[in-house]
C-alpha cells in the first residue's frame, strides 16, 4: 500500500484506502464483488490534492488484473504499485471528473471482475 494512504475501509473482502494523510479524501458507494461481476459508481470527494485508491487484498480475495479503463478528463489517474490508483486533479481545476478501474481476480464464492466508476467532486 502506498505510504501516504489511510483512512481504509473494508469493502466485500477488499482494503479501499481513499484518504492520503496530507489531503482530504472520501470514498463512498455500495459494496461490490468480484464473482458477480459487479459494476458499481463510487463517490470520491477530494481537495486539489487528489485521491489515492489502493486494494489490499484481505482473506481469500487474488488480484489477477488492476487496469484503468476510462481516464479522467480533468487530471490524471496513476498506478502506484499493483493494487493503487491515485487521482491527481488539473492545477487549479475544481468540479466534476469521472474515471473508471476495472478489477479481476478471485475472491471467496468464486472468479471474475469489478467495473468500480468513480466520480469525482474536487473542492
Amino acid at each position: 500500500m502506498h505510504g501516504r494512504m489511510t483512512g481504509c475501509a473494508a469493502l466485500a473482502g477488499l482494503l479501499l484506502c481513499g484518504s492520503p494523510a496530507l489531503a482530504e479524501c472520501r470514498v463512498t458507494g455500495p459494496k461490490w464483488y468480484l464473482h458477480t461481476n459487479d459494476k458499481v459508481t463510487l463517490k470520491a470527494e477530494m481537495d486539489a490534492q487528489g485521491c489515492g485508491h489502493s486494494f489490499g487484498v484481505a482473506g481469500t480475495w487474488k488480484m489477477e488484473k488492476l487496469v484503468a479503463l476510462k481516464p479522467p478528463a480533468s487530471g490524471s489517474l496513476r498506478q502506484i504499485g499493483e493494487v493503487t490508483f491515485y487521482y491527481i486533479p488539473r492545477a487549479g481545476f475544481v468540479g466534476s471528473d469521472s474515471y473508471v478501474i476495472y478489477i479481476c481476480g478471485k475472491d471467496t464464492w468464486g472468479s471474475g471482475c469489478a467495473r468500480l466508476n468513480f466520480e469525482a467532486t474536487v473542492r
